[in-house]
């Protein structure tokens, strides 16, 4: 799911980009973006069909504007590589 993630971060870095370093921690957090994640390689894998896009896209942003409302610092945001130590727990 850590792979799928960065995959999801990677593609749409502008909606992701106010992400907190240690979301993992965070199980509501780290249930949306692996639902996310699937949701995404579901289209990728099945063909996209419009409405599916449309509403993947519209859930994206609106995650994104909950990241970008939660504020921080830039020295807060994380920077996607491999999965920390304490992934495995999450």
């Amino acid at each position: 799911m850590w792979g799928a993630i960065v995959a999801l971060h990677g593609c749409y870095p502008r909606q992701l980009e106010h992400l907190r370093e240690d979301w993992w921690n965070d199980e509501a957090q780290t249930e949306l973006l692996g639902a996310l994640a699937v949701w995404r390689d579901e289209i990728d894998d099945t063909g996209r069909h419009p409405r599916e896009e449309l509403a993947f896209h519209h859930e994206l942003e609106a995650y994104s504007h909950i990241l970008r409302q939660a504020g921080g610092g830039v020295e807060s945001l994380w920077k996607p590589g491999a999965p920390p130590n304490d992934w495995a727990a999450a």
